[in-house]
């Protein structure tokens, strides 16, 4: 065997396998295959699973990118979510991607769990789907991988809420009867007349359909109740209005004794005679003395004489001294009765005779107007019948009450008469009078009419018998106190009755009322029968009340303390001393167990109500103030302070204007300020305005701006600053601003304008002159120095005073125009170098160890060739014409030679890039003479290079 061939061909066989794809005839029978990384960690599964199928399955993969923001928009019924397919960081998806989860939640922070998923998205080029809410949400997406990793949740959306349904969403004709629930409609949602008598069949209104009282007479058409639709026994007393029963509607002698209850008719209870007659005729006459009218009815005294008044405007007749009434009311007369005249009189000036008069009355023709005599005629003979006579009449300017008895003196002929004031004798034009009242005594009252009590000073003696007594009139309210004593009284005589003085021991007292005095400052208890106790002040007003409807105490000054315990929530009313305005106390159980203490203030007029109060609200695990209606509560407009267990808001609330909302947020971890502007004007301070100071760890920026969602600028943890608009630095002083947040991806100071805001996002002032402003569009303005340490920081240094070298052709660094760079950074370099001097100028950089780069500087060449006016050149002199320009490129480590003229003054401007290796240092400007000379080379003032790094 030759071992060299053996051995080349195993080596052919071994490289043809080796080409092969390393599993190309392999299987896999009944197994799986694992794949892990570096670490040995398990990253798949290829082949048989647990379960038993067969897959390829993607184990411990990292976390799938953030998703990108949702767009939220409310619908009816719940708000919609869309996922664009995009990652907030910009990372594409990844292969084991699985889906997107949808979360919302009413809190504006919250960590999406299991309760506040609601959907998912299964594709990976984004979708639209609809989340059921009845209240305004936040929405969150987060994404999971096919081992359930999940990302960390986007930024949250919202809060939006359904759209709410009004009319223009529902299509005529599609609500039907069968779409309405039962007992959907009410009362409150029938308009006022929508049911007529065509919608109501017929007996459909049955007696359990009417309430109490539901059907008035002013309801039923006349004649429209008949006896034939009245129920045996259907009107009872309490159907019957008072007073509406007569004596017309009485059957003769359908009032027996049998009908009378025992004492229910008194002395007081009976007409004698004719006395409702009178009280219909005479009742506006017969009011007490505050109602007694002027003879002419209006209000104005009528002279007692047979002349116009011009102030009276009227005129009262007067024959031989008697008064005929300008308004005459004749009553029925009854000479068995007795009648009490009355007549106000007054003499307004001094009259030449005394003056008396006669009170009574005239006797009425049967033609119902004239006055009657013997003769027929008006004469001195006129039936007069006198209650009382020779009257005097004191003068004076106020009036003065008199008062006759009559009874007897039948009249010749009649059954009427007048009430007549007479005065015998001449007339007396200085008396004026109101008109005469009568009175029937022991006349029932109507309410107007009032009937004098029967007294031993009001009846004249001899008038008042046992003859005019009827049997059982006198009751014990007629009777004089101290009149009847125990002497008179028989055994059990007192039952029921009211006992004034001595004790009552050992019993138990019903019904009745009891009181500490009859009047003024006093107690009762049960009066009128009202069954409370009331409190009276020593002018004889109630001032407290103790009743089924609470406790009432009112104070000397008219305040009142109502505490009310049958108020749908128990409350107490406090009224201010006039009544016009109160305050309430009042307890609310919420739910079982509650017991919630709110305080509403006294109304007022603000915003167009005219009930606009303060009401707070101390409950269950949570406080608020707020500015509402008094009416409804819902209507918040002003100020409103809320405080729960889990945060606390401050703001203002106006329902009737949503865009004026603006609401500051506190909770555990974050506040937040939605709806409004937030302005600092700090006092002046050696302290920060605005200062973010955040935790070790912090991942999230420090600051950032966004339009809409749209980032305008930001400053992330290192301090980067990244700005999408103009930057605007002046050379003001700068300010400082430190945020120091906890430790979290989020951003450290975020502003996020609504869509249309025109306004500043961010704007920083000292006393009240701006230094810093970012606008809607993202421009940034700022008014004192901008220091950067990073990418985009620029320094510029320069000459502030000439410097001249004198036959020196050595560079060295230039001591104004020096510079510290970083390692490893990037520079542009850009500047003007001005210069003079026959001796030329040399120029260089001084660069840390490592730096690279390259710079040009566009100047004079060495020999400074000028043009001519004839198109030819000259060297080394100074023409209007120009002169050559050198434009080579140069390593960053060498120098370039420009040409000088004299004193001509020339520049040299300054391109180029530094490139810093690993060695931080000084870059300088290095220049000297480039040609040695005794006259000076001078570098002049302002001259200056400009570092802006760039990497």
């Amino acid at each position: 065997m030759d071992i060299g061939l053996e051995l080349a061909a195993l080596r052919k066989k071994l490289e043809a396998v080796e080409r092969q794809a390393r599993l190309g005839h392999a299987a896999i029978d009944n197994t799986a295959v694992v794949v892990k990384d570096s670490a040995g960690s398990l990253r798949g599964i290829i082949g048989l699973q647990a379960d038993g199928t067969t897959a390829v399955n993607i184990v411990n993969a990292p976390p799938p990118p953030q998703p990108s923001a949702p767009i939220v928009a409310s619908v009816l019924g719940g708000v919609t979510v869309s996922w664009d397919g995009a990652f907030a960081d910009g990372s594409t998806l990844p292969l084991d991607w699985a889906r997107v989860e949808v979360h919302a939640s009413p809190l504006a922070v919250y960590t999406p769990d299991a309760t506040t998923l609601k959907t998912t998205i299964e594709t990976a080029q984004g979708a639209t789907v609809v989340v059921s809410c009845t209240a305004p949400v936040y929405i969150r997406l987060v994404a999971r991988n096919t081992s359930g990793t999940a990302s960390l949740p986007s930024d949250p959306a919202g809060p939006f809420g359904p759209t709410p349904v009004v009319a223009s969403d529902v299509l005529d004709g599609i609500v039907t009867t069968v779409k309405l629930a039962d007992d959907a409609v009410t009362q409150a949602k029938v308009a006022t007349g929508a049911i007529g008598t065509t919608e109501i069949s017929d007996n459909a209104v049955t007696t359990p359909k009417l309430i109490a009282g539901a059907v008035q007479t002013s309801q039923l058409a006349a004649d429209a109740v008949a006896a034939g639709k009245i129920a045996a026994n259907a009107v009872t007393a309490r159907e019957i209005a008072a007073l509406s029963v007569t004596a017309d509607q009485l059957a003769a002698n359908a009032v027996t004794a049998g009908k009378i209850a025992a004492g229910a008719v008194t002395a007081t209870s009976l007409t004698v005679g004719i006395a409702q007659s009178i009280a219909e005729k005479l009742n506006d006459a017969m009011g007490d003395s505050s109602m007694w009218a002027q003879v002419s009815g209006t209000g104005t005294p009528t002279w007692l004489t047979g002349v116009t008044d011009a102030s009276a405007g009227s005129t009262v007749l007067q024959s031989n001294g008697y008064c005929t009434m300008e308004r005459q009311v004749n009553i029925p007369y009854d000479p068995d009765a007795l009648y009490k005249v009355t007549v106000r009189l007054r003499v307004t000036t001094a009259p030449t005779i005394a003056v008396n008069i006669s009170l009574g009355l005239s006797g009425i023709a049967a033609d119902g107007t004239s006055r009657v005599n013997t003769a027929g005629t008006n004469t001195t003979s006129l039936q007069h019948f006198v209650a009382a006579s020779g009257i005097s009449i004191a003068t004076g300017t106020g009036w003065s009450t008199y008062t006759g008895y009559i009874k007897g003196t039948a009249a010749s002929g009649t059954g009427t008469a007048c009430p007549d004031p007479k005065a015998p004798g001449a007339a007396h034009s200085s008396v004026r009078y109101v008109r005469p009242l009568l009175r029937l005594l022991l006349n029932a009252t109507d309410g107007v009419a009032q009937v004098d009590q029967v007294t031993v000073e009001t009846v004249p003696t001899g008038v008042v018998n046992n003859v005019n007594i009827a049997d059982g009139a006198i009751t014990a309210s007629k009777i004089l106190a101290g009149s009847v004593d125990a002497t008179a009284l028989a055994a059990d005589a007192i039952t029921g009755k009211t006992i004034t003085g001595g004790t009552i021991t050992g019993t138990t007292i019903t019904g009745g009322t009891m009181q500490t005095a009859a009047s003024g400052e006093r107690i009762t208890l049960n009066e009128a029968g009202f069954n409370k106790v009331l409190v009276y002040n020593s002018a004889g007003t109630a001032i407290g009340e103790l009743s089924s409807q609470g406790l009432l105490v009112k104070g000397s000054n008219g305040a009142v303390l109502w505490l009310n315990p049958n108020a749908t929530y128990p409350q107490l009313k406090l009224n201010n001393a006039n009544g016009s305005n109160s305050a309430i106390i009042q307890l609310d159980d919420g739910s079982s167990g509650d017991a919630n203490l709110i305080t509403v203030g006294g109304r007022f007029t603000s915003d167009t109500f005219t009930d606009m109060c303060w009401r707070t609200w101390l409950g269950t695990d949570g406080y608020a103030v707020e500015r509402v209606r008094f009416s409804n509560t819902s209507t918040v407009i002003g100020s409103r302070i809320s405080m729960t267990s889990t945060l606390a808001q401050i703001g203002y609330w106006n329902t009737t204007d949503t865009t004026q909302n603006t609401q500051l947020q506190v909770q555990a971890g974050l506040s937040s300020l939605s709806g409004g502007r937030l302005q600092v004007l700090p006092p002046a301070s050696v302290n920060s305005a605005l200062y973010v100071n955040a935790a070790t760890g912090h991942t999230g920026n420090l600051l950032r701006l966004s339009v809409n969602a749209v980032d305008k600028a930001t400053v992330d943890k290192d301090g980067n600053t990244t700005i999408q608009g103009t930057l605007t630095a002046g050379n003001t002083t700068t300010g400082r601003v430190s945020v120091t947040p906890a430790a979290t991806s989020a951003s450290a100071l975020l502003v996020n304008a609504a869509t249309g805001h025109t306004g500043n996002l961010l704007r920083l002032q000292l006393n009240s002159v701006d230094f810093f402003k970012v606008d809607a569009g993202g421009s940034t303005t700022i008014s004192g120095d901008l220091t950067v340490a990073g990418i985009g920081q620029r320094t510029t240094k320069r000459r502030t005073s000439d410097a001249t070298k004198t036959s020196n052709t050595t560079p060295a660094n230039d001591s104004q125009i020096t510079f510290s760079v970083d390692a490893n950074a990037v520079y542009v370099v850009d500047g003007l170098l001005m210069y003079s001097g026959p001796g030329d100028i040399i120029v260089g950089w001084a660069t840390p160890t490592g730096a690279a780069g390259t710079w040009q500087g566009m100047g004079n060449g060495i020999s400074v060739v000028s043009g001519t006016n004839t198109n030819g050149t000259q060297q080394d002199a100074v023409s209007t014409w120009g002169y050559t320009v050198r434009t080579e490129s140069t390593d960053i480590g060498s120098t370039r030679n420009y040409g000088g003229i004299t004193s001509t003054a020339f520049g040299i401007q300054i391109r180029g890039l530094l490139r810093v290796g690993s060695t931080a240092g000084t870059f300088a400007l290095q220049w000297a003479q480039g040609t040695s000379n005794a006259t000076a080379t001078t570098l002049y003032t302002d001259s200056h290079i400009r570092l802006e790094k760039v990497a």
